[in-house]
């Protein structure tokens, strides 16, 4: 299994818990760590055996012979997935998808590769896109100009032999896009501390928390907004960011803050004992995605574990979430929408108690790493099915291509339909 090791890593902590639970199960698995090299210095997770680098091209070359199946975990970070690119063209394998919206991986993974990039964007997508694919001034125009037209899902999808995701709302491209089955199951993910109940610390305030990288899709700004426009969230909340925060946001978002009077509490990054500190103290957890381009929430699922209330976006996987466990917020309404759910959990404090336990008791049932286990064992039955099948695709296309056949009489119905020949339905 390629994954991020980084104790920073929320994927390296959910593949953390697939491999004790295939372990469990009897398997063997041997950890690959996929970040870039300055990375794989830091402490890993643990995974409770040995663990290689990417790098070490001679030692991962021979487990890999002698695996029964590979198994990537990627997302959209190429710090973190560097080691899966680099082995995933020569050793395709399950892919566990973590985002739908791959444009970063891939405009990093471009820069050392621009022709093949080039090549990618336009099978795809075409030419137009392709030309102005790396032409935008910052992060936020570049997604929101390529997350609908050109997320980069096919470009991995085709790549695998096979790809686990964890919701729905992106899955169609993966089966337009992966030669081998497309699975969707809930990612697995815990609460270390066993889901502790709300402090009774303080009950002077109400305490709203946000978890994760603070950038504008975690809509921190409109959370302040909504607080400052409420006279009862204005006096009595406290509002509280973890995790890394560049200095510039910093100092926007306290500006803000500041002109709506609300107080902002903002922690940067905290260790795991900190931060279970910080979710147990909380009244309200925002797990808030505009543009949603993840396929599931680790900070929404680990709330939910804890037993807290959660207010999400209502849009790709947080609307797959029961309407009886999370408040839901209107994307086009999000403000006010947001601004009534939190003055409703203000003034109900057994709304938010039930709220949270049925947010729990789900959760637990649902985001289990020894199903997922299961899963990818299927998975890989399955995929080993897929790879002959590919090699005689191969083979006749190459076949037809020798005999001067161009791209579009491939694409002609009556040679794609005889192809279907090759086409793999799952084991039964």
């Amino acid at each position: 299994m390629f994954t991020p090791g980084l104790q920073a890593s929320a994927i390296g902590r959910m593949a953390t818990l697939v491999v004790h639970a295939l372990r469990a199960a009897g398997h063997e698995v041997t950890i690959v760590r996929s970040e870039q090299e300055t990375l794989m210095r830091q402490a890993p997770h643990d995974f409770g055996g040995e663990v290689l680098a990417w790098t070490d091209q001679a030692r991962v070359g021979a487990v890999i012979g002698s695996a029964d199946s590979v198994i990537y975990q990627v997302g959209d970070n190429y710090e973190f997935h560097v080691g899966c690119l680099e082995w995933l063209e020569r050793a395709p394998g399950i892919v566990c998808l973590h985002d739908f919206f791959l444009g970063h991986l891939f405009w990093a993974w471009a820069q050392r590769h621009p022709a093949r990039a080039e090549a990618v964007l336009k099978a795809w997508y075409g030419d137009t896109v392709a030309t102005g694919y790396f032409g935008h001034p910052d992060s936020g125009a570049f997604i929101a100009a390529t997350a609908d037209t050109a997320p980069m899902t096919e470009w991995i999808g085709a790549m695998a032999l096979g790809v686990v995701t964890h919701s729905n709302w992106g899955a169609q491209r993966l089966c337009r896009s992966c030669p081998g089955p497309v699975q969707v199951m809930p990612l697995p993910y815990n609460a270390p501390a066993g889901g502790a109940q709300v402090s009774t610390a303080d009950q002077r305030n109400f305490r709203v928390l946000t978890v994760g990288h603070v950038n504008p899709n975690k809509r921190v700004a409109s959370v302040i907004r909504a607080i400052g426009n409420s006279t009862e969230l204005r006096d009595h909340a406290v509002y509280r960011l973890v995790g890394h925060v560049q200095t510039e946001t910093v100092v926007s978002l306290s500006s803000l803050a500041r002109n709506h009077q609300v107080n902002l509490v903002i922690s940067d990054e905290l260790d795991n004992a900190a931060l279970i500190t910080a979710i147990d103290q909380a009244d309200v957890v925002t797990c808030l995605r505009w543009p949603s381009l993840e396929a599931a929430s680790a900070s929404a699922i680990e709330a939910m574990l804890y037993g807290k209330p959660v207010i999400v976006t209502d849009v790709h996987f947080y609307s797959e979430l029961p309407d009886d466990c999370v408040l839901k917020i209107d994307p086009d309404d999000e403000v006010a929408s947001l601004q009534r759910a939190l003055e409703q959990l203000y003034h109900s404090p057994e709304l938010r108690r039930q709220l949270g336990a049925r947010a729990r008791e789900w959760a637990n049932a649902t985001f289990r790493a020894d199903r997922y286990a299961d899963c990818l064992i299927v998975m890989a039955q399955d995929t080993s099915r897929v790879r002959p099948a590919l090699a005689a695709v191969e083979q006749f296309t190459q076949t037809l291509s020798r005999w001067g056949a161009t791209s579009s009489l491939l694409e002609e119905p009556h040679t794609r339909d005889a192809l279907r020949l090759f086409a793999i339905t799952p084991a039964q």
